[in-house]
């Protein structure tokens, strides 16, 4: 049973099948490190046919996942994906309240077709992954952390978070980063995570990092948070409080479904806007923008 880390969480993941968790391998810890005190556990089980579990709708994220929470006296909740959004269910998760241990049901594939048996087995591992980093959200709070959805590098010491809505040009910002500055390590290019240590925002990699999969095991002491617009010229400037919460509080994972994780999110987001400057980077996808942020840094 392997032991890996994100972000300073030790996660048990209770299955020796080292292909089915190979996003993670970045983050696996050194044998001698491998006794350490789990702080997030996944269990793993597997049935030919999963039933879709009761509860009161949370979040229907998109048309394949689903989130519940748990009624009838319990307490806990059901994120599940079905095949194509509509047909059989081929992962459940069963997530205790406090977000420290899940238990994953597989759907075994029944059949004789080894191409589609391939082909069910790497939609499970996928959906797998995602579904363990929802989790990762929400545990990772029990450590003064937040997951933002954002592209995250480090240069010199110092780490930087570009976020904007998808589509905006996260990705592209850091690619011209790669390609005019020297020594800048993409730390994460979809969902970084910060955490309060010693009254001080650090960023993390995670393995969470989009369809592209770039990311890092590594992290750096939080500079400065970049929020990103599309303009005909290139203009930085410094938001006011109010102007952070408006732009950058939408691209938090947020606990809105819990009210004491959400105070406790709030506080941790409170902490992290007054510890670093958050500026509004109105651009283009050119090297001036790229040294506008990095004279910042300077």
């Amino acid at each position: 049973m392997p032991l890996y880390e994100v972000a300073g969480v030790a996660i048990n993941i209770a299955n020796d099948d080292s292909e089915s968790f190979m996003y993670m391998r970045d983050f696996l810890l050194p044998q001698q490190r491998q006794q350490s005190k789990a702080d997030l556990t996944f269990v793993f089980q597997s049935n030919e046919v999963i039933e879709v579990p009761q509860g009161n709708i949370i979040s229907e994220e998109n048309i394949s996942f689903k989130w519940l929470k748990k009624t009838s006296g319990e307490t806990g909740y059901y994120i599940y994906v079905q095949e194509f959004g509509i047909g059989k269910i081929m992962v459940l998760m069963d997530i205790e309240n406090s977000w420290r241990k899940v238990v994953f049901t597989w759907c075994n594939y029944i059949g004789n077709d080894p191409q589609v048996m391939v082909n069910s087995q790497s939609q499970i591992r996928l959906a797998t992954h995602i579904m363990m980093g929802i989790v990762f959200r929400y545990n990772l709070l029990h450590m003064d952390g937040l997951v933002v959805h954002a592209s995250a590098l480090e240069w010199n010491g110092k780490g930087l978070i570009f976020s904007a809505p998808s589509g905006t040009g996260k990705s592209t910002h850091v690619k011209l980063w790669q390609e005019y500055i020297n020594d800048v390590i993409v730390l994460n290019d979809d969902n970084p995570a910060v955490r309060i240590i010693n009254n001080q925002p650090t960023i993390f990699g995670t393995p969470w990092s989009g369809s592209a999969f770039i990311h890092s095991n590594e992290s750096a002491p939080l500079f400065a948070i970049i929020v990103l617009e599309q303009a005909q010229d290139n203009v930085l400037r410094k938001l006011d409080r109010h102007e952070v919460i408006l732009k950058l509080m939408p691209r938090v994972f947020l606990p809105y479904f819990d009210q004491n994780f959400m105070d406790k999110a709030m506080t941790i987001f409170e902490n992290i806007i007054t510890s670093v400057p958050v500026y509004l980077l109105k651009c283009r996808p050119d090297r001036e923008a790229v040294e506008l942020v990095y004279q910042c840094l300077k």
